[in-house]
């Protein structure tokens, strides 16, 4: 079974496309821009490759939420592919070219046990060449003539960064729907969490559209805040 491509209820139908990895359940976006477009967590290669030709869409830029294999799964390929420029945190893009902190070295143990120790997938470790173009704290540039703020806010991982662009807020595997955030997994850090993440996290306007790393995209209310305490 392949990943699958989704049209998005949001605002923005027809320019942002979700692209779904069935093993990981990993979300990878696509923001177009006319002909041009942006990649935020390449997943799965081969999707990403069809979304592409299908809307006939040049990728420029990708963005990396964090360092964690779900969500680089296809980048290797893609820069083999087309001449992007990868952006990343320092520390994301120290992390994933390594074994262990980009999570690829033990998920195949890690989704086993989230099987109910049911299901055994094969997953060959992987590391990937560093970013393009790194940054510390905070990145601030221009895509589509609209502003695009990187903003790093470890905990989850060192490397995690939100994205925001046009009012809409992607943010990797913090507020995902029906699961709290985990500082437990390689480079996790609950006291980063609840330094930097957690108050940036709760000062999201309600309304704001946001796209996470796992699950569908919603809106964010009250309802959300309770549930992730922020």
């Amino acid at each position: 079974m392949g990943a699958t491509e989704r049209r998005l209820s949001s605002p923005y139908p027809d320019r942002i496309f979700r692209i779904t990895e069935p093993v990981t359940e990993s979300n990878c976006y696509v923001i177009r821009e006319k002909n041009r477009c942006m990649i935020i967590d390449p997943n799965d290669f081969p999707a990403i490759r069809e979304l592409l030709q299908k809307w006939n869409m040049k990728p420029e830029l990708v963005l990396l939420t964090h360092e964690h294999c779900d969500h680089i799964g296809g980048l290797n390929q893609l820069r083999e592919t087309y001449p992007v420029t990868v952006v990343a945190t320092q520390a994301c893009s120290e992390g994933i070219g390594n074994k262990t902190r980009n999570m690829s070295r033990m998920m195949e143990t890690f989704l086993y046990f989230k099987s109910g120790e049911k299901t055994f997938v094969h997953y060959p470790p992987f590391q990937c060449e560093k970013a393009d173009l790194t940054f510390t704290d905070q990145l601030c540039c221009e895509f589509g003539a609209k502003e695009l703020e990187l903003i790093r806010l470890p905990g989850h991982t060192p490397g995690s960064m939100v994205i925001r662009y046009n009012g809409c807020l992607f943010c990797g595997d913090y507020l995902l729907p029906g699961d709290k955030v985990v500082t437990r997994l390689p480079g996790g850090d609950e006291d980063a969490y609840e330094k930097y993440a957690r108050p940036w996290l709760g000062k999201i306007a309600d309304g704001t559209w946001i796209f996470p790393g796992h699950g569908e995209p919603f809106q964010m209310n009250r309802e959300v805040r309770e549930f992730h305490d922020i």
